[in-house]
């Protein structure tokens, strides 16, 4: 056998193998051994209670509370750094511009 006539063999073979893996993992994609849930199941009762109107006000006060925190913290730097006087006024002796 001649050294063109392995290497087509050889090209064929690996050919054949990647297409018989990618089948196979294609196949096994589509199995019903996965552990999804069916669709009309319901989901199992939950273990804890929902909070109550006290604990749902002490929670959002606290996020409030937190976002002002950082809000005004990332704006203190920010308002350092503008310019002291923003005005649309010229200084005096100054042309309009054209």
């Amino acid at each position: 056998m001649s050294l063109r006539k392995r290497r087509t063999v050889a090209a064929r073979v690996v050919a054949g193998l990647a297409l018989g893996a990618a089948i196979a993992a294609l196949v096994a994609g589509c199995s019903p051994g996965a552990d999804y849930p069916a669709i009309l199941d319901k989901p199992a009762p939950r273990a804890e209670q929902p909070m109550n109107p006290d604990q749902v006000k002490q929670a959002t006060d606290a996020l409030i509370s937190d976002r002002s925190r950082l809000s005004a913290g990332t704006q203190a730097p920010q308002q350092a750094s503008a310019p002291a006087t923003t005005s649309s006024l010229r200084p005096a002796g100054s042309a309009p511009k054209p």
